[in-house]
């Protein structure tokens, strides 16, 4: 698929073993003939989609593109910093060398091909019942809804209902078959339709249960298409789904809901023991009961690179006692000599972000809705008790100014996902959606600095609106000279 087909054959040994890990049998699968991935029994399907391969993805640049972040040297540069993601804080045209061979689309389209796998094949497998091979095909159409939903909003251009149905946007792939050599991109209109399309005839047979994190439940199906229908711009849509997905969470046999930040941060909660060296114990998503689907990304910014940071303005959301605050420290990584300039501050206590269905984010989203909707009471109800989750109630209580206007009671709530979302990539994706949005566009942001650590200013960067779409890797256009570039 793409100049993809050659990788995923490459791939096919590598996704046996991943398979391997969790069926812990040589013969699970083969590669008979050569190329081509074999499952025959219903159980088979079943396993594909426990894959660590596709619960845990390197999808990178989206932390280093927020305007919610600034860079600090000299830890922004060289050993201390990563190319692609210094290219990414300058926001330029290309930000993998022409000799990488590896990136975002390599490894959602990979993923592609393991869902058209299931969705093609599972009903016609062995030994199954009819209602769990329905099961694991909506599975694989969400799955598959997902990894489009990422690709759409990193290679196509931000939902305008004015031009999305002649706007570029990916190659829509539907068969898993290595052998296809020409692509076309379809347009950003058919790409969120076949993501509308492939989670709602998912919904009906998903899992009314929630049993386990790497797997899609109805509830994480609602969730997913809600936060679609809010990309489009569509907030009655997305609030049908949204209220659905947390009247879902309800139903989950294992934990599922927002943490209280005091309590876990306090002795014995889940947030501890709190380091001195990393801060908080929250490293682990399998077992965070915020995550509703686990879609993973290592993250060096919530933990491990000191060289981007929150700039001084999104520190300055932050109310003094936030107890999101105590994810993030004023020291580099290991350096307790000297602080950051300008009250910036690093992620740490975390090292991966989940980019699939978390609960922040459908409390979040759907307050936003209530409120683009002029249901002001509802979205300021739905906030307080967020906010009480992760600060002291006396600081949780929206001011009644912002309170009683519903423009400011939006962009408050858009304030309040930064704040819960900073370093951890919610941002470049929310300003997306946001640049074509008439009312809100002027909340994003537009500027990079990088500064030393005594403060002062070294470099500036403006983000262009082409930026908001990111060009395709230069190994993808060179081996598929018919696919059209982004500017």
């Amino acid at each position: 698929m793409l100049r993809v087909n050659k990788s995923i054959q490459k791939l096919l040994p590598g996704l046996l073993l991943v398979v391997g890990l969790v069926a812990c049998k040589k013969d699970f699968l083969e590669i008979n003939p050569k190329g081509k991935l074999i499952a025959e029994k219903t159980a088979d399907y079943n396993l594909l989609l426990n894959g660590t391969s596709l619960s845990t993805n390197p999808l990178l640049p989206q932390y280093a593109l927020g305007d919610e972040v600034a860079a600090v040297m000299p830890h922004f540069s060289g050993a201390n910093s990563i190319l692609s993601d210094e290219k990414a804080f300058r926001w330029e045209a290309d930000i993998y060398l022409p000799s990488d061979n590896t990136s975002e689309l390599t490894t959602l389209m990979r993923n592609v091909y393991v869902y058209n796998k299931i969705i093609n094949e599972v009903m016609d497998s062995k030994e199954g019942e009819e209602a769990q091979k329905q099961s694991i095909l909506a599975e694989a159409l969400g799955g598959r809804a997902w990894c489009y939903f990422m690709l759409i909003n990193y290679y196509g251009k931000p939902y305008n209902a004015a031009t999305a149905a002649t706007d570029p946007g990916v190659p829509k792939v539907t068969v898993a078959d290595v052998t296809q050599t020409k692509f076309t991109r379809a347009t950003v209109k058919e790409i969120y339709d076949f993501i509308v399309d492939d989670l709602t005839r998912a919904l009906p047979y998903l899992p009314a249960q929630l049993t386990n994190r790497i797997r899609m439940s109805k509830a994480a199906g609602e969730a997913l298409l809600g936060k679609v229908y809010v990309f489009m711009g569509q907030f009655d849509k997305a609030l049908i789904h949204l209220d659905a997905a947390v009247n879902d969470l309800s139903g989950a046999s294992i934990p599922v809901g927002l943490y209280d930040f005091q309590k876990e941060l306090s002795a014995g909660g889940a947030f501890t023991p709190i380091s001195p060296f990393f801060g908080p114990a929250r490293t682990s998503l399998y077992n965070d009961q915020e995550v509703l689907y686990l879609r993973q990304s290592l993250n060096y910014y919530t933990q491990y690179i000191s060289g981007v940071v929150i700039n001084a303005a999104t520190a300055s959301l932050y109310t003094a006692g936030d107890f999101r605050l105590q994810f993030l420290s004023p020291y580099p990584l290991l350096v307790f000599t000297e602080t950051y300039p300008r009250g910036m501050l690093r992620g740490w206590g975390r090292g991966f972000t989940n980019l699939g269905a978390g609960v922040p984010d459908i409390y979040l989203l759907r307050a936003e809705c209530k409120a683009r909707l002029n249901n002001i009471a509802g979205a300021v109800t739905d906030m307080e008790a967020f906010r009480q989750k992760r600060m002291p109630a006396a600081e949780a209580v929206i001011p009644a100014a912002i309170a009683a206007d519903q423009t400011a009671l939006t962009k408050f709530i858009l304030e309040e996902r930064i704040r819960e979302f900073a370093l951890e990539g919610y941002r470049w994706f929310d300003m997306r959606r946001l640049s074509v949005d008439p009312v809100y566009k002027s909340t994003v942001g537009s500027t990079h600095i990088v500064y030393n650590m005594s403060g002062v200013l070294q470099n500036t960067y403006t983000l262009k609106p082409e930026r908001l779409t990111l060009r395709f890797p230069l190994y993808i256009i060179n081996s598929n000279p018919g696919m059209e570039q982004n500017p």
